[in-house]
């Protein structure tokens, strides 16, 4: 039984499976080398009309919902999982337009980035404000019909890709939101290189740079008027968004680490037979598909949670988003241990999976900080 999957979500579950097939699948290798770039993975994603599925039809989308993200983050994410936290950034974006913009902001943006004309990219996190992005340190000072950006900010998904920021500053002390168009390179916006890191190389992930960068007083995410507290629940909302979606790309490394430990269990022989009789293999795999189907339950709760049960959206995502992520680290580490010495190749499929799954423990907010939001609810 697929809970919380409708049969228009099973449509397009079955779509975005075989659309991976069809133009992803072969590319895992070159997409974690860089052969392949971010840039022109997002264009294939674009062409197929997959960076607009939430976006409301009158304004290009197809007005799908968050379940439809997790499915297709999901789908992405056993080949190439740096295009599901890709997606998080960008629909990050969309996120804050739909919740916190102006109507001539939404019919602005919003057609482009659901065309995939226009990339988003979220600009949160700083040096010493990741999960407390209330400490950021980047300010917005406003003067006359423009505010001037100073400031840096970290290890942001998109940056080197993306046309529109949504950066988090600081205005009179308060936290304000604003819609950047980045122009590349600029003497007051500069966008450092794509840094390498553990695993999700297919993301492109930079640090930029704000020196008096001039922004109009109308693309101010809440308007001129937008307290600190609003624009707080505007970016807790949109953090949700991509956490889940972060969810759904875990889901998908646990879904690989299943099928490819099952089939090396199934063809692979020790000792004159296939090593799936051994009672050590399969106890392995009866516990990845038992969590891997816990995990999906939880993701697929939180993503229907948005619409079917707000109240309850912020703790379903933090309990998907930190249960996933763990079950994608530890399971793709038992298929590397199925594989043996294979398994630690760079030419391995498993290898790559386990690097990338132990990302989605720290992108997105990490597992730590789950535990508090989680416990939170409780009233602890």
């Amino acid at each position: 039984m697929n809970t919380f999957l409708s049969l228009a979500h099973k449509a397009s579950q079955d779509e975005f499976l075989k659309f991976v097939a069809d133009n992803i699948a072969g590319q895992a290798h070159n997409l974690d080398n860089g052969t392949v770039s971010a840039k022109a993975a997002l264009a294939i994603l674009a062409q197929a009309g997959y960076l607009g599925l939430n976006v409301p039809t009158e304004y290009g989308g197809r007005g799908g919902s968050l379940l439809d993200l997790t499915l297709l983050a999901e789908a992405l994410s056993g080949h190439a999982a740096g295009l599901g936290l890709a997606l998080a950034s960008h629909y990050t974006v969309v996120e804050l337009l739909l919740s916190a913009g102006s109507q001539q902001q939404k019919s602005r943006y919003l057609p482009l980035l659901a065309r995939g004309e226009i990339i988003g990219a979220q600009a949160f996190s700083e040096e010493k404000a990741g999960s407390d992005f209330r400490a950021v340190t980047t300010e917005a000072a406003v003067s006359g019909d423009c505010a001037l950006l100073s400031g840096e900010k970290a290890w942001v998904v998109n940056g080197s890709v993306s046309q529109l920021l949504a950066v988090l500053a600081k205005t009179n002390g308060e936290l304000s939101l604003w819609l950047v168009d980045n122009n590349a390179q600029t003497a007051s916006l500069n966008v450092g290189p794509d840094k390498s890191k553990l695993g999700m190389r297919s993301a492109a992930t930079n640090d930029l740079f704000f020196k008096e960068h001039k922004v109009a007083l109308d693309n101010r995410l809440g308007g001129v008027s937008a307290s600190g507290e609003q624009v707080e629940k505007a970016v807790i909302n949109a953090l949700d968004v991509s956490k889940t979606i972060l969810a759904g790309t875990a889901l998908g490394l646990a879904d690989q680490a299943l099928a490819l430990g099952a089939e090396r269990a199934r063809t692979h022989e020790q000792f004159g037979q296939p090593i799936s009789k051994f009672q050590g293999i399969q106890w392995k795999l009866a516990d990845l598909s038992m969590d891997r189907a816990a995990a999906q339950l939880l993701t697929y709760r939180a993503a229907w949670s948005k619409e079917g049960e707000p109240a309850k959206f912020h703790q379903f995502c933090a309990m998907a988003k930190m249960f996933t992520s763990k079950v994608a680290r530890y399971h793709s580490g038992e298929a590397v241990q199925i594989f043996g010495v294979l398994g630690v190749s760079p030419e391995s499929d498993v290898e790559r999976l386990y690097r990338d799954a132990k990302l989605t423990e720290i992108f997105e907010g990490a597992s730590e900080y789950q535990k508090v939001i989680i416990k939170e609810a409780l009233g602890v």
